[in-house]
């Protein structure tokens, strides 16, 4: 009978249980789904400041501390940004980092700084086959020309990411020659500079004759 009695009474959570809401005749069910007005616990609610700095929550037991939570801030945070830029801590960097580099920025700057690095540590970069070889230390060539040379060559494997050795047949002319990173240009000789120097003394002495020209045709 209970069970009848439920299904038949009107549903309280659907459209029908809102009437006691909208009538309010159950205080407890209203505050429940209104809350209840501010203004008569006394706070002032057109304040531009906090109204209540230390209220933390109804069922917190104490107020909340008004200052800021105590944290501690990470070592990673604390550490000073590098003055040099990275052209300049290639010397720094390992083999590894330096083929990072290369082969993940390309047309970049950075990539032919760690070029340049490299080159600086004895590799060769192999314009046909794509890889970059240098001379075992404990190995010399069994065969040198002045157009090629034979032997035993460490390359770096970008597939496995790892050093291996080859037998090869080295055509310098397969080499890529030294690029110079962009920014870093070559300091003149004192014969070009003395040469620039004497240009442009030329120059000037042109331009002074010509004004003189110029002078003397616009005289009466």
């Amino acid at each position: 009978q209970q069970q009848q009695q439920q299904q038949r009474s009107p549903d309280r959570f659907g459209l029908l249980g809102l009437q006691n809401v909208i009538r309010m005749t159950n205080p407890a069910l209203v505050t429940l789904a209104l809350g209840s007005d501010l203004t008569t616990l006394g706070l002032n609610l057109n304040s531009p400041e906090c109204l209540y700095a230390t209220f933390a929550s109804p069922w917190a037991d104490g107020p909340a501390r008004a200052k800021h939570p105590d944290f501690s801030l990470p070592r990673c945070y604390l550490m000073q940004p590098p003055l040099m830029p990275p052209t300049l801590q290639m010397t720094q960097f390992g083999e590894e980092t330096l083929f990072y580099i290369f082969y993940s920025m390309p047309r970049d700057v950075l990539q032919q700084t760690a070029a340049a690095e490299l080159y600086n540590r004895d590799w060769r970069y192999h314009k046909e086959l794509k890889l970059w070889f240098t001379r075992p230390r404990d190995m010399e060539p069994t065969l040198k020309t002045a157009a090629y040379e034979c032997g035993t060559y460490i390359y770096f494997d970008v597939n496995t990411w790892s050093k291996a050795r080859r037998e090869l047949v080295l055509a310098y002319d397969q080499l890529e020659e030294r690029v110079m990173p962009a920014g870093q240009q070559q300091q003149a000789s004192p014969q070009q500079a003395t040469q620039q120097q004497q240009q442009q003394q030329q120059q000037q002495q042109q331009q002074q004759h010509q004004q003189q020209q110029q002078q003397q045709v616009g005289m009466p």
